[in-house]
């Protein structure tokens, strides 16, 4: 059986627990980070320990299933992770929703229908089990090429940046450029990388001109993944080849770790090589898509 549970009712310990014991947990699934994203979101839960968050909204009187900024992807997380469980719970989703527009994570498998579009993202990862010798010997030679070309840069990479200074970064660079931060969403990041350095979630990577941060990465780890959550960079940063001697520098600090290195994936395609120049093999993750609006909000809506 498949409950669901309006946001009063959930048992937040409860919730973090059966996470905990899902063999596909992320990040984005502790019910902190819910609760940041989404003050209101509800859940589904099912006797076998599977769980999937409801973060939704309301607009002009309807509610609707949404994917919070700065969250890649959620879903069903499961002990023990099968096709049937995802079906039973995307029918057990409460039919008020009326429209979806969510990401599902990379082990979730879905069946096509009329009422169901689905699209394909692509998410890139690196296992950092092995040695720094060898994980740098799986860059691109492009990318091995950029770091040797600037190798008096990787000194210069620091660890001293405020999320304050993160932000004011992002914004005027990676925010401005592709024009996708909707309303609310730097405080959104804001709070969520805040809650991260509260809990020692967080690391940020930077670079330096003088005293100006002129590109940063912000990582987030927890239970043997990291995630490359966002970065920005400058034009002087990219002259510098500064986010190569980042991510090389994060590398290099986790050698040997075993950490899975999530880069979030991009469908950007000069994005995405990037990330795999780096030796990262891409996984595909679904963006799904259901309308089930009245008539007249129902083709504005497609």
């Amino acid at each position: 059986m498949i409950r669901h549970l309006r946001h009063s009712t959930i048992d937040k310990a409860e919730w973090d627990r059966l996470l905990d014991q899902c063999v596909d947990r992320i990040w984005y699934a502790q019910s902190w980070v819910l609760d940041r994203c989404c003050p209101d979101w509800e859940a589904l839960i099912g006797d076998d320990g599977s769980i999937m968050p409801l973060p939704w909204r309301r607009k002009f009187g309807v509610d609707y299933l949404y994917q919070p900024y700065a969250v890649q992807y959620q879903g069903v997380f499961s002990p023990a992770r099968d096709a049937a469980t995802d079906a039973m719970f995307l029918s057990a989703v409460p039919q008020r929703f009326r429209y979806w527009d969510i990401h599902v994570n990379t082990g979730m498998q879905v069946v096509p229908s009329p009422a169901l579009r689905i699209d394909t993202k692509s998410t890139q990862e690196l296992q950092l089990s092995a040695d720094m010798e060898t994980l740098r010997a799986g860059y691109s030679k492009g990318h091995r090429r950029n770091l040797r070309s600037t190798a008096g840069e990787q000194g210069l990479v620091t660890g001293d940046l405020a999320v304050e200074e993160f932000l004011a970064l992002f914004e005027r660079t990676t925010g401005r450029r592709f024009r996708n931060i909707p309303a609310g969403g730097l405080e959104l990041l804001g709070r969520l990388l805040d809650g991260a350095n509260e809990r020692g979630e967080l690391t940020i990577l930077g670079m330096r001109q003088g005293a100006d941060p002129i590109a940063a990465a912000c990582f987030i780890s927890w239970a043997g993944r990291a995630i490359l959550l966002k970065s920005a960079n400058t034009e002087a940063g990219q002259q510098r080849k500064a986010m190569f001697h980042i991510v090389d520098r994060f590398i290099a600090d986790h050698a040997g770790s075993g950490l899975l290195l999530d880069f979030a994936g991009s469908n950007t395609p000069s994005v995405a090589r990037f990330n795999e120049g780096f030796g990262a093999t891409s996984r595909v993750y679904l963006h799904l898509m259901r309308n089930r609006l009245p008539v007249p909000l129902r083709w504005f809506k497609r």
